[in-house]
């Protein structure tokens, strides 16, 4: 876990280093990967394409993917001291599947479309889902 210079702690949640950024710092601040917080992965049919005949198999399956939080996922999170200056940043996925708990990161302004090994993020915004806050 790391301070940044407003004060935030940010616990890195992702497999790879994230670069926070604001106008008023002097450069950017690199926060190195503290512990992957994953989900897992469920496939639910919901329908076929391709029926040969009334009650027949279909050539194909359609699937809806659905990302599951894990046991894994949730000890990291509970061990994981937090307060109202903490903020765990995960990916999108992580984020919607540990609703309140995880954050998604967004670009500082200017980096918004940039290659990935440019990109910065905002210290001042973050995507959250389900509960609204955290």
């Amino acid at each position: 876990m790391k301070v940044l210079p407003n004060g935030l702690r940010v616990f890195n949640a992702t497999p790879h280093v994230v670069r926070f950024w604001s106008a008023e710092w002097p450069g950017p601040v690199e926060v190195e990967s503290d512990q992957v917080i994953s989900a897992g992965v469920q496939e639910v049919c919901v329908g076929g394409v391709g029926y040969q005949a009334i009650g027949r198999e279909p050539i194909a399956s359609l699937v809806t993917t659905e990302f599951i939080p894990t046991e894994e996922g949730r000890n990291i999170l509970a061990s994981i001291e937090c307060d109202n200056k903490t903020v765990v940043v995960g990916s999108i996925i992580a984020a919607q599947v540990y609703p309140g708990e995880v954050v998604a990161m967004t670009p500082a302004p200017g980096y918004e479309r940039v290659p990935p090994a440019e990109k910065r993020a905002n210290p001042h915004k973050f995507v959250v889902y389900g509960k609204g806050e955290t």
